[in-house]
C-alpha cells in the first residue's frame, strides 16, 4: 500500500511559480515521487480553493492560467482530490461565468446536497440557471 500524503497549498504554488528556486525544486521532485507511485496525494476541496485564491490575488494570473493549473493537478497520476466532482464542476463555472471560484464551490456543493436554493446578497449567482436564489 502506498504512503497517502495531505497535500498543503504551498506545494502548488511553490511548483506553480518555481519560487523560492530550491522549495520548487523539493516540490518538483515530490511530485515526480507521486506520479511515479511512490505516494497517494490526497488534496482536501479547501486547498484547491486557497491555491485559486493565491494565484489570483499574489500572483495574478488570469482564470484560463488558474484552470490550467488545477485541471493538471486534477490529471496528475496518484492524486485524490476531495469532492473531485464538485470541484470540476465549479472550475467550469469559475472559467465560463466569470464567478469567484467559493461561489461556484456552494453553488455545486448545493446541488450535490440536494439544495436547490440559496441566500445571498451576491448578484453573481444569477449566473448560475441550475440553482434558484433568494436574493434581498
Amino acid at each position: 500500500m502506498k504512503n497517502r500524503v495531505y497535500a498543503d497549498t504551498n506545494l502548488f504554488i511553490r511548483f506553480f511559480t518555481g519560487d523560492p528556486d530550491n522549495q520548487a525544486q523539493e516540490s518538483r521532485k515530490f511530485l515526480n515521487q507521486v506520479s511515479r507511485g511512490k505516494y497517494e496525494l490526497f488534496i482536501c476541496d479547501l486547498i484547491i480553493a486557497e491555491i485559486i485564491y493565491v494565484l489570483e490575488s499574489i500572483y495574478n494570473l488570469d482564470r484560463n492560467a488558474v484552470v490550467e493549473k488545477i485541471l493538471a493537478i486534477a490529471e496528475t497520476d496518484n492524486t485524490i482530490i476531495e469532492n473531485r466532482q464538485v470541484i470540476l464542476r465549479a472550475l467550469d463555472l469559475y472559467e465560463e461565468k466569470n464567478i469567484d471560484f467559493i461561489d461556484t464551490c456552494l453553488a455545486s456543493r448545493s446541488v450535490k446536497n440536494n439544495c436547490d436554493t440559496i441566500f445571498t446578497f451576491d448578484r453573481d449567482f444569477k449566473k448560475i440557471d441550475f440553482i434558484n436564489k433568494i436574493i434581498p
